[in-house]
């Protein structure tokens, strides 16, 4: 299981970090560590309003914390 943090919230320093952007039109891009550890954006499928995503599924959600059980 995978835990992501609203952007505003208060990491400590780290060199770099993944994320994920949930778009309106139902597709979902993961943000992977690129070059020189800076995030680069994939597309990684679909999510559905019932907590459905194309590789996983959504575990807990509240207003600053998602977690997601991604499958292999």
């Amino acid at each position: 299981m995978t835990v992501y943090r609203r952007d505003d919230y208060a990491f400590p320093p780290a060199r770099g970090r993944r994320g994920v952007q949930f778009r309106p039109d139902g597709t979902l891009v993961e943000y992977a560590l690129g070059r020189g550890d800076a995030p680069e954006a994939r597309p990684a499928g679909r999510w559905t309003s019932d907590g459905g995503l194309t590789d996983g599924r959504i575990v807990s959600a509240t207003p600053d914390r998602l977690e997601i059980r991604w499958e292999d």
